[in-house]
């Protein structure tokens, strides 16, 4: 190499190092971004978070690599849901998950251009979420939980389980039962044509829950049904612990609640609407409309029974019931 073409070359290798620090300090690409919107508390949200974080990976959304993410939680302060989802608006968020009813509300008075994905809305074509299941028509799409089918079914499983009784509770949230009224119809509705006569034990704060229980007693309650939009979380523990104490056995939709002592849960398998909606976000994110993806609705159940419960309550489980058990707690 003479003298001319050794200099091009040590020219040509400074520049070329000299480009290389600039291509590894690019900054690097910070992904989409997209907000959370709880009305519980980070803690009771660990569950479904996790299955929803599951599901985004499944779409190939990774938070820290393609994904931001940001977060609010109610901490069951339902009226602090209005201004976090302002919150995240003005975060420009790119779509919105709004787990359950009241925060779809929320999201739903704060934007009607970002997508929003829920994952326990009972009936969104009811409630006026969604235009049909089919073409939800506008912002918002997502899962839905319940049905009066389901509803009619986890009813006529208690017939099965007491078939001389004729007096069945319902314990639920009453503020999460403001969004939305219609699984306590269909629970009352089904329970009509069965000719069971349904009670109803709204809870707000930990001491109603003891009176709840006691007016169960009084009035001869065979079981206590846990509806799918209102499944407990702030007061899980006391709820077990009453049920325990006063005989009174509690039939759940998810079998979380079984294994952690409740009686039986019939519902879609563990976290499935939470991952679903993962999935359904990374869609979004890939350039799908809200107005185009149809509601989900679950088409397998799980039927999960505590056996050490039902010997603890003294309950013999009907042998047909048993058969049809996904999986037995012993």
């Amino acid at each position: 190499m003479n003298p001319i073409d050794r200099r091009r070359f040590v020219l040509a290798a400074g520049a070329l190092l000299a480009v290389r620090p600039a291509i590894g300090q690019r900054p690097p690409d910070r992904g989409h971004l997209i907000g959370i919107l709880h009305r519980s508390t980070r803690v009771d949200s660990v569950s479904d978070l996790a299955a929803f974080g599951e599901g985004l990976r499944e779409g190939g959304f990774v938070e820290g690599q393609n994904l931001r993410i940001e977060s609010r939680f109610a901490d069951y302060e339902y009226r602090k849901l209005d201004r976090l989802a302002e919150e995240l608006v003005r975060a420009k968020v790119e779509v919105i998950y709004a787990s359950t009813t009241w925060p779809v509300y929320a999201a739903q008075a704060a934007t009607k251009t970002i997508p929003i994905v829920f994952s326990g809305v009972n009936d969104p074509v009811s409630i006026k979420v969604v235009q049909s299941l089919a073409r939800p028509g506008g912002n918002i799409t997502g899962v839905s939980l319940a049905s009066a089918e389901l509803t009619a079914k986890r009813v006529q499983l208690m017939r099965e389980l007491f078939p001389g009784e004729g007096r069945l509770g319902v314990v639920y949230d009453k503020d999460s039962a403001k969004a939305c009224q219609i699984e306590l119809k269909d629970i009352a509705n089904a329970g009509k044509k069965l000719g069971i006569d349904v009670l109803q034990l709204p809870y707000d704060v930990k001491t109603d829950l003891e009176g709840a229980f006691k007016t169960a007693r009084r009035a001869n309650i065979a079981a206590l049904l846990i509806p799918t939009t209102y499944e407990t979380q702030r007061f899980g523990a006391e709820l077990a612990l009453l049920s325990s104490s006063s005989r009174i056995p509690m039939i759940h939709s998810g079998s979380e609640a079984v294994e952690a002592g409740g009686l039986m849960s019939y519902g879609p398998e563990r976290n499935w609407n939470g991952r679903r909606a993962g999935n359904y976000v990374a869609r979004v994110l890939k350039g799908a409309k809200p107005a185009d993806l149809p509601v989900e609705q679950p088409t397998r159940y799980e039927l999960v029974i505590n056996l050490t419960t039902a010997k603890a309550l003294g309950i013999t489980i009907p042998q047909a019931v048993l058969l049809r058990a996904n999986r037995v707690i012993e």
